[in-house]
């Protein structure tokens, strides 16, 4: 079974409301996951923390922001595939423009102070993200013949 490093999540430059958001890490195959295929998955999280000021519509729990997509034959897929040509470790490097309101998981603004009296203070409320990685077996799916009954099944 392949083991992970912990990846790293990195939020970079924002332009046109997206923001670069690179995962990477490393994955270690084992001479037993020689010829398999894995499936590699790629999840942001907003996280809830204990001292968040959460939105009134927001449920305590970390929110699924996005998923990250890899090209498959004519659509986009959830997973990337791996196939294990050799054992030892590989790296993998992620790189998505995300739109910033996707990446925003604590919407509204709180108030932080007050610059006078009865002038109330406001900012964003803080953003908590981290990255999920997952890898695992490769499902199989094979479709029978097609069985016709007459009028009918």
């Amino acid at each position: 079974m392949p083991t992970l490093s912990t990846p790293t999540l990195t939020l970079g430059a924002t332009t046109n409301n997206k923001r670069d958001v690179t995962v990477a890490g490393n994955i270690t195959f084992t001479e037993s996951d020689v010829g398999r295929t894995y499936r590699l998955e790629i999840k942001i999280f907003g996280e809830d923390k204990g001292d968040d000021s959460l939105p009134s519509d927001d449920a305590v729990g970390d929110d699924l922001l996005y998923t990250y997509l890899f090209p498959g034959s004519g659509i986009f897929l959830s997973f990337k595939n791996i196939t294990v040509a050799a054992a030892g470790t590989i790296s993998y490097s992620e790189k998505r423009a995300i739109d910033t309101g996707k990446l925003d998981e604590d919407k509204g603004l709180v108030q932080v102070g007050e610059a006078s009296i009865h002038t109330p203070v406001f900012m964003p409320r803080k953003d908590e993200v981290y990255a999920s990685v997952t890898v695992s077996t490769a499902s199989v799916t094979k479709k029978s013949a097609t069985v016709s009954s007459g009028i009918g099944v």
